[in-house]
């Protein structure tokens, strides 16, 4: 069988579509999506959120440290610094409320993750991911379950989308630990349709927040209250404005950018010392001439 030609394919016969209906990530990490053609810088999270005014909130940092919590193995979806700091504004809570939500996130074990992927309601599984829905039936339920409004079609066929536990949006594992934390630290308490609209947005469904609450609680062992130690609410004060701050910094240089290169060339010199070319710490360039030891026979030739 010979070897299709390179050449036959062009980047006009990419299909986008397919792609993103059969591509599989290589592990169960977050996986950054491929990027467009027409991507530019200013479709980037941090340019979101200069337009959105989030880089001059207070609440900044606690929304990036709660958002670097969350168990990466919990979702393929990569949850959203700017939701989570809406959820904060909305909450309104004092500092040592986020400060306990840090630290019940932060004390999650590695079986959370797959607890709360088998329990957790799955939500309606997005058009595009639908033909990949094979390779995740664990997770998937197909035919039986319906979604709200789900009926017949038309045609006679049936309107039931599939569910994924992979589109509910991991930012509802924020929204527990912080009503777990209000929870225990107010007798005052809400029910659950309460902390959905008014903190969720109702973003998720009721059931979906219980069973991710009774998750955190069971992973915990239902033992708060060592998380309650001051030392451990003002470190993880310390640390979520340290999160905001490290934030702000600008972007790393990757060793193979233009600015990469242009620093790299400011500090390399050149420098030239008795017809001897040097360059950089002053790494010999021009070679020179063997030593010969004094003590080594002389070699002649010719007559």
């Amino acid at each position: 069988m010979g070897k299709r030609r390179d050449d036959d394919y062009s980047d006009d016969d990419f299909d986008d579509e397919y792609f993103s209906q059969t591509y599989r990530p290589l592990s169960n990490l977050p996986t950054p999506p491929p990027s467009s053609r027409d991507s530019t810088a200013a479709q980037s999270p941090r340019s979101l959120l200069e337009d959105g005014g989030l880089l001059d909130s207070e609440l900044l940092g606690p929304a990036v440290h709660l958002i670097n919590l969350v168990p990466p193995a919990a979702s393929l979806t990569t949850p959203s610094v700017p939701l989570v700091h809406q959820m904060l504004v909305r909450a309104d809570l004092p500092f040592d409320t986020l400060a306990l939500a840090v630290c019940i996130l932060d004390s999650l074990s590695s079986r959370f993750s797959l607890s709360w992927r088998l329990l957790c309601p799955p939500a309606p599984l997005w058009p595009s991911l639908i033909a990949s829905t094979d390779s995740a039936k664990r997770h998937t339920i197909s035919g039986g379950p319906r979604v709200l409004g789900a009926g017949v079609g038309a045609g006679g066929g049936s309107c039931s989308q599939l569910l994924h536990i992979d589109c509910v949006n991991p930012e509802v594992i924020v929204l527990a630990a912080l009503m777990i934390a209000v929870k225990f630290l107010d007798d005052h308490q809400e029910r659950t349709r309460f902390y959905r609209t008014a903190w969720g947005d109702d973003m998720w469904t009721c059931e979906q927040i219980n069973v991710t609450e009774r998750c955190i609680m069971e992973n915990l062992g239902y033992r708060l209250l060592p998380l309650w130690d001051p030392g451990l609410i003002a470190d993880a004060i310390h640390d979520m404005g340290k999160a905001g701050r490290q934030f702000l910094l600008p972007p790393p240089t990757h060793p193979g950018s233009a600015a990469a290169v242009a620093a790299a060339a400011a500090h390399t010199r050149s420098i030239s010392t008795g017809g001897k070319a040097f360059s950089g710490r002053g790494m010999l360039l021009t070679p020179v001439e063997t030593p010969i030891s004094e003590t080594a026979p002389t070699t002649t030739y010719g007559p």
